[in-house]
């Protein structure tokens, strides 16, 4: 079972666990043992007041070894999937650009919620199966010694109900594929109806499509689900049925046939009747164990995925670089690809270069490529062709997350975090002087080393966002469009004062930009023409 050899990769106490489950199920199967005793006593008036001392006995062993089972068990479980959702997160954030940009967030959302919680559910499951084993091989021992006939009987039914179990499972388990598919996409959909939400209400005939494709979907998520029920639903019913038949024929037609004692068919009914349980369970079992594989499966294929990304890995510790002369890229091309790896659209090839110190603005319309060069330039991506030089030495792709250090960024698409990462030792005063300096007071507060309110206009998120970017103090800083949406009086302070002030102390500074009332101020101006550097005119 793959859930259990990832337990044993992880240094799970199996012995343990298979140790307690073991006595719990030869537990149970001596208390039944020990009723079925006391009965035959009962009959005789023999019984005797220890066998309710060794009952209790038994009993004790039996609560205490199932409560040990599925407790070392749980915390085996939580103790793997922790490692794995940290494992995970690791990757994702040593992955390649490119590759989250291209993943479903669906998708993965899906993996790492609803496929980690039903592995942590199955644990119950597991156990419960296992002990269930343990008990119906016991109980067969107690079969063959009680009536060989009829422990044929029950060997025969039973194998043909567990073979009916793992046709089952086979049929299921492709199932539950599609079903996680389906899944996925309906939280892609999700995503649509809460990140377009203005969209949506502006646009009626966008809105009930979208609303059409979500309702076609969440009809066949219903159809595949209620399909999977059923089958769960007939594997039931075939235990139930296999066994209730079982008991007619020992009692209404083994008799017939072979000389049997009354009390022999009284024990072997009664041991059915214990069997009835543990089988009960072993079907409920397959299914939700079907479902764990398929969500290890799923996990496990996320990490290949993910591991196929991993260039420049972060675990390699490079030397940070702390201070550059020039940055420069030499013939250096990008293209995007497609699925079947034709080019989408390309820039370059490009000769730049920016100097310690300097202040650049680029210019160039939508789709010019500004923003894949500042992600080529800052090593977000790696050059199809050519190269990125640091000091004129070519970038080894090991040293990528090193070289990433010298930069803060603020792109057009970038994302507001409610507390400063990776800023622990910052006072409270240095980050309340600059809401004040940004006229950012107001509007939110800087308390307990969080923001207090992130609700913002797009205009005061970007300004919160310099702030987290002046407080990094790296030597250079990337600027994409961060001025757009602000007001004028702003603008001039950002572009007349703030700019300035950081070429003063040193910085460089590479900002998109269309204010060309500003112009002046930049040490050079260039723009982007269909994916070609040029001077600006």
């Amino acid at each position: 079972m793959k859930l259990l050899n990832y337990l044993k990769e992880y240094d799970a106490p199996i012995n343990e666990i298979v140790f307690m489950t073991a006595l719990s199920g030869l537990a149970n199967a001596i208390i039944l043992a020990i009723i079925n005793s006391a009965v035959d006593m009962i009959s005789t008036h023999t019984l005797q007041g220890q066998y309710l001392f060794v009952y209790l006995t038994t009993f004790i062993l039996y609560v205490y070894t199932q409560r040990q089972a599925f407790y070392k068990n749980m915390l085996a479980l939580e103790k793997f999937m922790s490692k794995l959702r940290v494992r995970i997160a690791d990757k994702i954030r040593s992955a390649e650009l490119q590759a989250i940009e291209k993943s479903e967030r669906g998708d993965m959302y899906t993996r790492l919620t609803q496929d980690s919680s039903i592995i942590s559910q199955s644990g119950l499951f597991l156990i419960g199966l296992a002990q269930s084993g343990m008990l119906v091989i016991f109980c067969f021992v107690y079969l063959a010694w009680l009536s060989p006939i009829s422990f044929f009987m029950v060997l025969l039914f039973v194998s043909n109900i567990l073979y009916f179990y793992w046709f089952y499972d086979k049929k299921i388990s492709k199932q539950l594929l599609m079903l996680k598919q389906k899944e996925s996409k309906f939280f892609q959909y999700f995503s649509h109806l809460l990140d377009g939400f203005k969209e949506l209400k502006m646009n009626r005939k966008k809105s009930d499509d979208l609303f059409e494709q979500f309702e076609t979907l969440s009809q066949e998520t219903e159809k595949l689900k209620i399909n999977v029920g059923l089958e769960e639903i007939n594997s039931f019913m075939f235990s139930r049925m296999s066994f209730y038949l079982l008991l007619a024929i020992l009692v209404f037609i083994i008799p017939l046939s072979f000389t049997i004692e009354a009390d022999e068919i009284y024990k072997v009914s009664t041991t059915i009747l214990f069997l009835i349980g543990p089988i009960n369970l072993i079907s409920l079992s397959f299914p939700i164990l079907s479902k764990s594989h398929v969500a290890l499966e799923h996990l496990e294929q996320l990490e290949t995925e993910l591991d196929e990304t991993i260039i420049d890995e972060m675990y390699v510790q490079q030397p940070i670089v702390s201070d550059f002369n020039a940055i420069q890229l030499d013939k250096a091309t990008f293209s995007y690809q497609d699925q079947q790896g034709k080019p989408l659209f390309s820039i370059g090839p490009l000769n730049f270069e920016v100097k310690k110190g300097e202040m650049v603005f680029i210019v160039g319309g939508n789709g010019s490529g500004k923003s894949t060069l500042l992600k080529v330039l800052t090593g977000l991506y790696h050059p199809t062709t050519g190269s990125l030089d640091l000091n004129h030495e070519p970038i080894d792709r090991s040293e990528y997350a090193s070289y990433r250090e010298l930069f803060s960024i603020i792109f057009t698409d970038f994302h507001m975090f409610d507390k400063l990462y990776g800023l622990s030792n910052i006072e409270d005063k240095e980050v309340k002087a600059l809401l004040r300096l940004m006229q950012l007071d107001k509007k939110t507060q800087y308390r307990e080393k969080e923001f207090t309110h992130l609700d913002l206009s797009t205009g005061q998120k970007k300004r919160l966002a310099f702030i987290a970017a002046l407080l990094e103090n790296r030597p250079i800083y990337i600027l994409d469009e961060l001025a757009a949406d602000q007001d004028p009086q702003f603008r001039k302070y950002f572009y007349e004062v703030m700019l300035p002030d950081l070429k003063q102390q040193g910085k460089t500074i590479i900002a998109v930009t269309h204010d060309d009332h500003y112009f002046h101020i930049a040490d050079r101006v260039l723009k982007m023409e269909y994916g070609q550097l040029v001077d600006y005119e």
